[in-house]
């Protein structure tokens, strides 16, 4: 007897392009995929098709698999992007697009599919917020047409919500959590990066952009005195450029001796600053499932984020890490773990037993491929995908 379609999708090794905006530049969503794209390769043919943007992570370029299409350049790396692949489509049995301004509207052009549609924020907002409400109403005509037909996967059922109309598939994002079983001791990693080795240290890892609300921990710094802080990260971008990090060392001048501000560093050098730390800060105002949360629970940190829905589907309260509605209850949780070295070891520990259990890049590499194998039965021999694809949360106790 032949084999079944479903059959020969699940026993092919099928092959698949992502396709994304940049890597080199960097960005938290761009550093979770790739650990996607990297865990994926163990498991099926695939390669990643992007453009070149100057950067920390710039060497990632030279990772098997990867290929670049042109310069990341607005809209002219949409057309670089659309032009390889219309040279390309032919050898993939599926598209995955990653970036909702380049790859989205490329792919589109280019007719590549079957596509598989990733967001791992809702580029409405990130437009608004960035751009104003003229380009974000714009975005939100623009990006419906783009979506319909298409599988939508989204890394959040906070991102879910927002995108019910077009039925998602909700997998939550992944670590390598083997990067930070090895770390340096914080003393040696103090030590190695010149940073202040007495007192409690507070880390984060982002932009410095009004979106992250880095006023909030700098208002931690100013309420303890005895407590400084590192924020990984560049300070300066395209259209923000460094507005808003010059707004802040206006407004905080009484607390810059005790704040390192290290622009952007390579992504291999950003377990070195987790293990420096005692407490990871948080505040972001909008995210999907941020790496940066999630690398520092794979450290063993204890977080304290802000209190939005994401941060719900990767913290439990007092268990796994902290939720903060204000920089008032950010700096009465900080204190409090600052006073309890013991706490800050178990709720570090709890954090990254729930991240090497339940969000490793590679339970989310096989919850990828799986999808991949159900779009491509489906279109061999039509039948309905299930709409939630999830990597399991436990419970803590």
């Amino acid at each position: 007897m032949g084999r079944t379609p479903r059959e020969v999708w699940e026993r092919r090794r099928i092959r698949v392009l992502f396709i994304g905006a940049h890597i080199g530049k960097g960005g938290g969503l761009a550093l979770q995929t790739f650990q996607i794209f990297t865990a994926l390769r163990r498991h099926i043919d695939v390669d990643l098709l992007c453009l070149d943007a100057p950067g920390p992570h710039r060497t990632l370029l030279n990772h098997p698999g990867v290929h670049v299409a042109g310069r990341l350049e607005f809209p002219k790396g949409i057309a670089s992007l659309r032009d390889a692949l219309r040279q390309i489509r032919d050898d993939y049995d599926l598209f995955q697009i990653l970036d909702p301004y380049y790859a989205l509207p490329a792919a589109h052009l280019a007719q590549a599919s079957p596509r598989v549609v990733f967001l791992g924020t809702d580029p409405r907002a990130e437009l608004g917020w960035r751009y104003g409400p003229h380009v974000g109403l714009l975005t939100r005509l623009a990006i419906p047409p783009l979506l319909a037909g298409n599988p939508l996967i989204v890394n959040s059922q906070s991102l879910a919500t927002r995108f019910r109309w077009f039925h998602p598939r909700v997998i939550l994002g992944g670590v390598d959590a083997a990067k930070f079983e090895h770390l340096p001791s914080k003393e040696d990693a103090r030590r190695s990066l010149g940073l202040r080795e007495n007192g409690l240290l507070l880390a984060t890892v982002c932009k410095v952009i009004p979106i992250k609300r880095v006023e909030w921990l700098l208002e931690i710094l100013r309420r303890l005195p005895d407590v400084s802080a590192v924020i990984v990260g560049g300070y300066s971008e395209e259209h923000y450029r460094d507005v808003y990090y010059r707004r802040l060392l206006a407004a905080y001048p009484d607390v810059l001796h005790r704040v390192t501000f290290t622009g952007e560093v390579p992504w291999n050098q950003v377990s070195t600053y987790l293990a420096a730390a005692d407490v990871f800060v948080f505040p972001s105002r909008f995210e999907g499932l941020p790496n940066a949360v999630l690398e520092a629970m794979a450290a063993g940190l204890p977080v304290v984020a802000s209190d939005i829905p994401p941060h719900h589907e990767m913290i439990e309260d007092g268990w796994t890490g902290f939720l903060a509605s204000s920089a008032t209850a950010m700096t009465r949780i900080v204190s409090n773990l600052a006073a309890d070295p013991d706490r800050r070891e178990k709720i570090g520990a709890a954090a990254r037993a729930f991240v090497r259990e339940h969000l490793s890049s590679e339970a989310c590499a096989q919850a990828f491929n799986a999808l991949y194998r159900r779009v491509l039965t489906q279109e061999a021999l039509p039948q309905k995908i299930p709409e939630r694809i999830d990597i399991p949360r436990g419970q803590g106790g």
